[in-house]
């Protein structure tokens, strides 16, 4: 997930980064951590695949989140994001 690090409009990559250090220090699971920064990026939670569109995507990914969830391995760039701006706010708190 780090190594895709596009920001969403509005939103300086150190803030992204501060704000996922702060949660890692913090104790917060992949799961949580990873709902922050697909709802803090431009391509994560399936926006990569939705910008190729029409193109067909194919993705290969290398996992070590246990039970290998699509949407959790990078956060998800080219698979749809079930989760919502509430979990991510939720996350945070």
């Amino acid at each position: 997930s780090a190594l895709l690090p596009l920001p969403a409009p509005g939103i300086s990559l150190q803030d992204k980064i501060e704000t996922i250090k702060a949660m890692a220090a913090s104790g917060a699971t992949i799961q949580q951590l990873n709902a922050v920064r697909k709802h803090l990026s431009a391509v994560k939670g399936g926006r990569l695949a939705a910008a190729a569109h029409p193109a067909q995507v194919l993705a290969l990914a290398l996992s070590d989140v246990i039970g290998d969830p699509l949407d959790v391995i990078a956060s998800g760039p080219t698979v749809a994001d079930p989760t919502t701006f509430a979990d991510a706010l939720a996350a945070l708190r």
